[in-house]
């Protein structure tokens, strides 16, 4: 299918990527932090956002109502980049949207902290999660973890070290092998493959074949969580979040693909900008909400 519309207006705006060697990494969390909080009184009102501490990792609360189920969170930025402000605004739309409480992690980034550091974080506030949530009035009896790009690497990542750590994973477009080689036909604005490479590196050098890092090529898939994964037709990561689907399968876990058709990288968590965005929120919630039967 060609490029959305949408896609297309948005990716012109975007205008030619970046050489990543010249991104000034500081400067470039800033004005998206700036951005993000001047957009925050657009965002959606639920009923409680707070931010808390997860045994010593940042972390910040989304509850639309008391009793709600709870999903842990995991943004993407390639590892180095975006933080819990950048994603407030999609989070908070995401939990009304849905009726699943989210808690959003604020990992360390790459490169000041490379691979195992935002993963650590993520664990972290997995089991936090999972001690604690019914103290702050929601239900974690079923716990999926959710990530976007490089979100859902670490949220595959976890699940690879601790099999009993998350009950389902809902990854979109994620990252799962650096040493799979790009297809240049399929780099976009969105995600090129030179910014996927630097990306890579930032994170894990020298743990490239490691299989918390190489999510796709884990020695035992078969005790993985059950999984969706979406991936999106123009985006240089869609063929191996579906290979990472037909692993899982092959082992024996319940793992569904859905490959959004026309769409790009990034396109989850601007619902203001793609109507499939929107779409695919709705269908998130049924997912969940579906796994969280089969569970139970």
């Amino acid at each position: 299918m060609a490029l959305h519309p949408q896609a297309r207006r948005m990716l012109s705006e975007l205008g030619e990527p970046t050489d990543p060697a010249e991104i000034d990494l500081v400067e470039q969390r800033r004005q998206a932090r700036a951005a993000a909080l001047a957009a925050r009184s657009e965002s959606v009102r639920i009923d409680h956002v707070d931010d808390l501490d997860a045994d010593g990792v940042p972390v910040r609360l989304y509850r639309p109502r008391g009793g709600a189920p709870v999903a842990l969170y995991v943004h993407g930025g390639g590892w180095v980049m975006h933080d819990l402000e950048t994603h407030d605004a999609f989070c908070r739309y995401l939990a009304s949207t849905t009726g699943w409480a989210l808690l959003a992690v604020d990992y360390r980034r790459a490169p000041e902290h490379p691979y195992p550091a935002p993963l650590d974080d993520v664990v972290t506030a997995a089991r936090w999660l999972r001690r604690e949530a019914s103290g702050h009035d929601m239900d974690a009896s079923f716990l999926p973890g959710i990530g976007d790009s490089a979100g859902g690497n670490l949220v595959a990542g976890a699940c690879v070290r601790d099999p009993t750590l998350l009950d389902f994973q809902l990854l979109l477009y994620p990252a799962t092998d650096p040493r799979v080689e790009l297809d240049p036909d399929d780099d976009n604005a969105a995600l090129d493959a030179a910014s996927m490479r630097w990306m890579w590196s930032a994170y894990a050098e020298g743990a490239f074949d490691h299989p918390e890092v190489a999510v796709l090529r884990a020695p035992e898939p078969g005790r993985l969580p059950p999984a969706m994964v979406v991936t999106a037709e123009h985006d240089a990561l869609h063929d191996q979040g579906e290979a990472y689907v037909t692993r899982l399968a092959e082992a024996g876990v319940r793992a569904t693909g859905w490959r959004a058709q026309g769409m790009v990288h990034s396109f989850w968590r601007q619902p203001q900008t793609f109507d499939s965005a929107q779409d695919l929120v709705v269908m998130a919630g049924a997912v969940l909400d579906a796994a969280a039967t089969l569970n139970g």
